[in-house]
């Protein structure tokens, strides 16, 4: 009996590891990546539509994704803002079922902004 426990709480780990939950950071590629780089751009939008800041996505070099209380993406990206491009550091913090629960941490060469907007 002590056996049949042992293999299923062995089991179940393996089972959560695999599936990249329990809080484990995965770097993106291929359909996560293109679904990360929808959610940066809604944000954006949102963002631009609002109060600001005002920026354009340029290219993604490199995003994530950790499951915790929500989701959280952390981008490095090219984000252009006029006729300026720059590489910058965002956090894209979702918890949707919260009012305005989705938190944007843009941190630039110029400074870091933090604003929030709902879906």
């Amino acid at each position: 009996m002590l056996s049949m426990k042992i293999v299923f709480v062995f089991g179940l780990a393996v089972t959560i590891v695999l599936a990249g939950i329990g809080g484990g950071i995965k770097e993106l590629s291929g359909d996560d990546l293109k679904e990360a780089e929808q959610i940066l751009n809604d944000s954006l939008s949102k963002l631009a539509s609002g109060d600001g800041p005002n920026y354009k996505l340029g290219k993604i070099i490199k995003a994530t994704r950790q499951v915790v209380s929500g989701s959280k993406y952390v981008y490095d990206v090219e984000l252009i803002e006029g006729s300026i491009t720059k590489v910058c550091n965002v956090k894209i913090w979702s918890q949707p079922w919260l009012e305005n629960g989705i938190e944007v941490t843009f941190n630039c060469p110029d400074g870091q902004v933090v604003k929030r907007h709902g879906i």
